[in-house]
């Protein structure tokens, strides 16, 4: 479930190297389950009212799922930067904080 947030007010984040978002989950989709399987994307609601969709990539996605991140809980997303695997395929480097207060 998502909670009622018009799409005109919701920004997207792009984010640079060491930049960070923090905020409250409001939904992801159409659905619970949606929430960051199909559309990839989160949205938070920072501390000062602002709705932002945060694009979920494959580690963002596999850290919601293991903490059973659900809507309602504070989240804080940092992004580090463009890194490459010894395979030479890079990926982009997040790291996800949890407050299941």
């Amino acid at each position: 479930m998502t909670e009622n947030v018009s799409s005109n007010k919701v920004a997207y984040w792009h984010p640079k190297a060491g930049n960070s978002i923090a905020g409250i989950i409001k939904g992801g989709g159409a659905d619970e389950e949606a929430l960051y399987d199909e559309l990839k994307m989160l949205l938070l609601q920072e501390d000062n009212g602002a709705v932002v969709a945060v694009e979920l990539n494959r580690y963002l996605i596999h850290s919601l799922k293991l903490n059973n991140v659900v809507i309602g809980d504070a989240i804080k997303v940092t992004f580090h930067g463009k890194e490459q695997k010894n395979s030479g395929r890079s990926f982009n480097r997040y790291t996800l904080v949890l407050d299941k207060g």
